[in-house]
């Protein structure tokens, strides 16, 4: 039987600490004030229903899900699948993650779209990765193909990029102006051009 221990209120918060002990062991909970209160504010050494236990460990682990997300989101960018495959790996039970993820998009902290003009930029004008490169290797972070080839046109018909110039610029970095035909055909296809 699960018993309240104590119930930390957290200055300028909505967010209460919640001590509870079921037989030898003992755990902290984070809920929010509005769910506490829905539980009838139990007092120290109330018991708890398994029902109001599920509740608090579900609000609990919803808590943690967010700030491990946000936690993540301040360290790197990160698209909707990286986060979620990061959340699981926590531990976070999939509908959470899967909820949190979701949260974390509908409040703009994951811009998948302003992510990959940033890094189909990099590919592009620092690596000189042709178009074929960048989408493999855009799709194995996550993102989805039809983004990345959107984004890839978009960034095209802006001149922002233009793998024409950049063909160039690697054949004449990596191969000078000597190279034959053979050489270049491997360069640029090793390249993705």
């Amino acid at each position: 039987m699960a018993v309240i221990q104590y119930v930390k209120r957290q200055e300028k918060s909505t967010l209460l600490l919640l001590g509870i002990s079921e037989g030898e062991d003992s755990a902290r909970y984070t809920v929010s004030a509005a769910l506490y209160e829905s539980l009838g504010s139990p007092d120290r050494g109330e018991s708890l229903s398994e029902g109001e236990m599920a509740e608090i460990i579900y609000a609990d682990e919803e808590y943690r899900a967010k700030k491990k997300a946000l936690s993540l989101l301040a360290l790197a960018d990160n698209n909707e699948y990286n986060l979620r495959q990061k959340l699981l790996r926590y531990g976070i039970r999939r509908e959470i993650a899967e909820a949190v993820v979701g949260e974390m998009v509908g409040r703009g902290y994951v811009d998948e779209i302003r992510q990959l003009e940033r890094l189909v930029l990099r590919e592009a004008n620092e690596a000189l990765h042709g178009k074929r490169k960048i989408l493999a290797r855009l799709v194995a972070k996550g993102y989805s193909p039809s983004d990345v080839k959107s984004v890839i046109l978009k960034l095209s018909e802006l001149g922002e990029v233009d793998f024409i110039r950049n063909r160039g610029r690697l054949i004449e970095h990596r191969l000078g102006d000597g190279a034959d035909e053979e050489e270049v055909k491997k360069l640029l296809y090793k390249y993705g051009y």
